[in-house]
């Protein structure tokens, strides 16, 4: 049997060294975690502003390219011709919209971008229907001449107007991806 002296002899030490593994390790253990997670969230940062420079790229593109093709539709409109299913990049912001809102999240352009891809939509409608009425002959023509050429200019004036949109959105975006560069590079 041990005695209490054995006993408190071999205790104290023990008790000593458990309480400075505690009041050196939790700290120690603290730091470390704080700067694993520092590094995940910087991680997170720059994967975050990646996407939102490719997203910003991806709609820069799909403008420029909308803009090209809204100002042949206005042409083509203007001399009483439609295009059948105009290639409008048209699903561009359901594809990345997302993305962008996440990363870039400045109202005023997400609003401007969603109104755009909106018009888009509504162009690409009216070119359909004309087709429809005019060429393909699948919906009955209108009997009114007056309301066939409002079909006429409202498409002229859409694609013209939607195209002069479509290069004030790259200027917008341009900005933008400028702007976050700067934000991330301090």
């Amino acid at each position: 049997m041990l005695s209490l002296s054995t006993f408190f002899d071999a205790f104290w030490p023990n008790l000593a060294a458990t309480l400075i593994g505690v009041v050196l390790g939790v700290p120690i253990a603290l730091f470390l975690n704080e700067r694993g997670m520092h590094r995940q969230r910087r991680l997170q940062v720059a994967d975050m502003l990646r996407q939102t420079e490719s997203a910003i790229d991806v709609l820069i593109d799909a403008c420029k390219y909308n803009a090209r093709l809204l100002d042949t539709v206005a042409a083509e409109a203007q001399v009483g011709r439609v295009m059948h299913r105009p290639d409008l990049r048209i699903t561009t912001w359901d594809a990345i919209g997302s993305i962008f809102s996440t990363g870039k999240p400045d109202a005023t352009l997400l609003q401007f971008l969603s109104h755009h891809w909106l018009r888009l939509q509504r162009v690409q409608s009216l070119c359909d229907e004309i087709f429809a009425r005019e060429v393909a002959r699948s919906l009955p023509a209108f009997e009114d001449d007056g309301l066939t050429m409002a079909f006429w200019e409202n498409l002229y004036f859409n694609a013209r107007d939607l195209s002069a949109h479509a290069t004030q959105g790259v200027a917008m975006l341009e900005k933008a991806k400028e702007e976050l560069k700067t934000e991330h590079a301090a």
